[in-house]
């Protein structure tokens, strides 16, 4: 999210694409980002479903983030443009993904552990410090534009390696080690 300006303006700023192009597409990258946790938790909350046989419930679930996300697109479209399709697709997956969970919850099925949000806010603090991290290391959107793309593929080397040197630094300082990421039995 933080490298999202410099990453498209590599990718896609040679010829045809301006620099508000790559403005504008950042912003709905961000956008979509955002919601990148809820997309993946439904991926996982999902087959707790199926595995039990029951498909209708996700379906349902499905259908109620679908009319929301139309309705987050009525509310945000005529004041974000593109960006408030982003913003509302973000929304009605983390509705879809708050939904799975609380249905698996109040069966019984699963339900987060203390350890595990231990585990998740270490996780999402050791991200927030990458963020930092990157964030101190990339330049300004000007001084961007004024590299090479020689320049702007070894900056981009440069902070994405600290980003993952920080992260995997502060996990470590905060105490989670290999073995915290292995799937326990309780039996």
């Amino acid at each position: 999210m933080v490298l999202a300006q410099p990453i498209i303006m590599v990718l896609f700023m040679r010829g045809e694409f301006s620099e508000n192009d790559v403005l504008q597409v950042s912003m709905a990258l961000f956008a979509y980002l955002s919601g990148l946790l809820s997309f993946m938790f439904i991926k996982v909350l999902a087959p707790g479903y199926y595995a039990r046989q029951d498909t209708k419930t996700p379906v349902k679930i499905g259908i109620i983030a679908m009319v929301a996300n139309m309705g987050f697109n009525l509310m945000l479209a005529p004041f974000l443009g593109y960006v408030g399709l982003a913003i509302a697709t973000t929304m009605s997956a983390t509705l879809n993904a708050w939904l799975l969970y609380r249905g698996l919850k109040q069966a019984g099925v699963y339900s987060l552990s203390k350890e595990t949000k231990i585990f998740i806010g270490k996780l999402v603090l050791s991200a927030g410090v990458m963020a930092v991290a990157v964030s101190q290391l990339s330049d300004d959107f000007d001084v961007w534009l004024a590299m090479s793309f020689s320049e702007q593929i070894l900056q981009l080397i440069l902070c994405i390696g600290g980003g993952c040197v920080s992260y995997f630094l502060t996990i470590a300082l905060l105490g989670v080690r290999l073995g915290d990421f292995k799937v326990k039995n309780n039996s």
